[in-house]
Formats: structure tokens, sequence, C-alpha cells
């Protein structure tokens, strides 16, 4: 019986130490997921530039510019052709119609 005393001890220390790990173990797991999200937040706005990236390079092209019309106007156009102006001639636009411009001159 006279290490009974230091038994006690030590089973003490040992359960301060387990639950000790088990608190920091809940931590770390918590900042985990906080990281893991945080990278699934980057990759999508890595994701998102290289998409604006592509379409800011066919922005500069008018047959984009018609595809994109197309997509978003439900209405015909006769004459899409004639709207598609360079930025030189954007000042001999007076009407108040829908104009797309051409980036790139020819």
């Amino acid at each position: 019986m006279k290490y009974a005393k230091h038994i006690v001890f030590f089973l003490l220390i040992n359960l301060i130490i387990v639950f000790l790990t088990i608190f920091l173990g809940n931590l770390t797991r918590k900042l985990e997921l906080s990281n893991n999200s945080k990278n699934e937040k980057i990759e999508q706005l890595e994701e998102q530039l290289k998409i604006n990236k592509i379409e800011y390079s066919y922005y500069n092209n008018a047959h984009y510019l018609k595809k994109l019309h197309d997509i978003y106007f439900s209405y015909e156009e006769t004459a899409l052709e004639n709207k598609i102006v360079d930025i030189k001639n954007i000042s001999n636009f007076k009407n108040n119609e829908i104009v797309l411009i051409n980036l790139i001159s020819k």
C-alpha cells in the first residue's frame, strides 16, 4: 500500500493527459474542416478566373458577340452585322438601339 498514493497520482495525470489530447484533437479537426472549406473556395475562385480569362479572350471576337446576342435576346435580328461597329465609328451611331462593339479594328 505504500505505492497507492503514487498510482492514484499517475492515474489522475494520465486522465488529464487523455482529456487534453481529446480536446486538442477536436480543435485540430475544426481547423482541418475550416482549411478544407477555404481550399474549396480558393479552387472555385481559380476556376472562375480561368472561365473569365476564356470569356475575355472570346469577347474580343465579333462572332462571340453574335453568339451572346443570340443567347440573351429571343428575337431575330435581320441585319445584326450592321449594328456591330468599331470604336472609331461609335460616335456616328445616334439612335438608342443596342450596339455591339468590336474592339479589334480591321
